[in-house]
């Protein structure tokens, strides 16, 4: 659904406090995007596909893309396959009874996603003669990492040997290269040396 982005903008670069029954504006640090930058982007659906300037929104989980000028929304809808922007690719995907938007990190006979979050932390006032005022702040939330077998469902990374435990075949395989390699379910590159290997094994 496409939409105009001016509130939830104004929202998002500005806080307003009320001091003697006046509002003023507060900045807030930080940013609600992955990169404040529009790139390069290509939004594609089922017949179709969109060349547009685009970035994402990780505090509000909405791609923002200009079209004549004009700042447009795409929220996470079924209609769209899926989202390159610039090296990245994002695909909507069910979870917590919503659409989101995930990164997908790799595909085959598992597929792996990365969701990527964004909190605003409140303002906080400090001592009356220290000047220690806190802004709101912008601040990235560590990616949580997710994986479909097949066409099944979205399934968070919540241990390693979970994921080997779900998995339908190479237990022994996976449980020793995690083992040596020591894979982290939190760290990206480690997930995506995993899922890569298991993925090499389901070809043989």
């Amino acid at each position: 659904m496409n939409k105009s982005i001016f509130l939830f903008s104004m929202m998002c670069l500005l806080g307003a406090t009320v001091a003697n029954g006046q509002a003023t504006a507060v900045a807030v640090k930080g940013t609600p995007y992955l990169d404040d930058k529009y790139v390069d982007g290509v939004v594609f659906y089922a017949s179709k596909s969109l060349t547009v300037p685009i970035r994402y929104n990780a505090f509000q989980d909405l791609i923002e893309y200009q079209q004549n000028g004009k700042p447009l929304v795409l929220d996470p809808t079924t209609t769209i396959k899926k989202v390159q922007l610039g090296t990245a690719v994002f695909v909507p995907q069910a979870y917590d009874k919503k659409l989101g938007y995930f990164a997908m990190l790799d595909s085959g006979k598992v597929t792996l996603y990365s969701k990527k979050k964004i909190i605003l932390l409140p303002g906080r006032k400090g001592g009356a003669l220290d000047g220690s005022d806190q802004p709101p702040e912008y601040k990235p939330n560590p990616d949580v990492f997710y994986y479909k077998i097949g066409d099944g469902p979205l399934q968070e990374v919540s241990s390693i040997k979970s994921m080997i435990a779900s998995l339908p075949d190479k237990q022994d395989e996976l449980t020793q290269f995690a083992k040596k390699e020591k894979i982290s379910p939190r760290k990206e590159k480690e997930m995506l040396q995993f899922v890569q290997y298991y993925n090499s094994l389901s070809k043989e």
